[in-house]
């Protein structure tokens, strides 16, 4: 009796322990993808496939079955930056402490900022990575995470305190922010016609649907899935005489689970 005791108290802590990781209640993501700019002789391809592709992975069972009232996404003419500052700040400000909100960008970024659709050639409507960091302080979510596929995505990393420019690994007590960018501050970010997707979008959602865990344990830390996207996005591209390095930063705990294998 005693050692079924012990063993039941020994599983009950790992439980626990692990549930404290990657519990959250509710998701709340806004999803993003611009290919035809209302002014742009510089159109992508597949950035609207990319949005589209995270958005129906977040509402399968392996996503978490997200419901379609906790998505918002803009393509295209949808996309301007008016509508992303007024329904992203609308959709995380419903957010709870014990919720997870997601911010998910495909299309084009210059440093220092991402390019909405109605970007101008003067410049005009540019999204700040500052305007963006402002939309995360709206919701009280613990969990947050930001992916971009954009490129000089990596210059995100610039605009933040030195302490926040490298990964932390700290107590779960505080809000696990994670923010995975495409490519590195000085890199253009691939389309791939053979994928039909951007290349880091495409192991994103690849890596989240079960092939980043590395462990086979049926879930997926954010650790697992940014080696996965990070190893196979930089060879993809160096086999296509491109050089692209996924970067992650912020401050979180490394065993956050991000994805469950089904």
């Amino acid at each position: 009796m005693l050692r079924f005791l012990s063993k039941w108290f020994l599983f009950l802590l790992l439980t626990l322990a692990f549930s404290s990781v990657w519990a959250y209640k509710n998701t709340y993501a806004i999803i993003i993808g611009v290919a035809d700019y209302r002014e742009g002789n510089s159109d992508l391809t597949f950035t609207t496939r990319d949005a589209q592709l995270f958005c129906d992975f977040l509402m399968s069972p392996a996503g978490g079955n997200v419901p379609a009232s906790n998505i918002y996404i803009l393509k295209d003419s949808k996309a301007t930056k008016s509508n992303i500052l007024y329904y992203t700040r609308q959709l995380f400000s419903r957010a709870d402490q014990d919720d997870r909100v997601i911010f998910f960008f495909s299309g084009h970024g210059c440093a220092g900022y991402l390019l909405p659709y109605d970007v101008t050639k003067y410049g005009a409507n540019l999204l700040s990575y500052e305007e963006v960091k402002a939309l995360f302080r709206c919701a009280k979510a613990q969990t947050k995470l930001m992916f971009a596929d954009a490129c000089f995505a990596g210059d995100f990393r610039n605009s933040l305190p030195k302490n926040q420019k490298s990964v932390n690994v700290k107590a779960r007590k505080n809000a696990d922010i994670a923010i995975m960018l495409s490519c590195s501050d000085n890199e253009y970010s691939m389309e791939a016609a053979y994928l039909r997707q951007g290349v880091f979008s495409y192991y994103l959602v690849k890596g989240l649907k079960g092939a980043a865990d590395r462990d086979s344990n049926k879930t997926i830390t954010i650790q697992e899935l940014f080696y996965y996207v990070y190893k196979n996005t930089r060879q993809y591209a160096r086999n296509a005489g491109r050089d692209q390095k996924p970067v992650l930063f912020g401050n979180f705990d490394l065993r956050l689970i991000v994805g469950y294998v089904k």
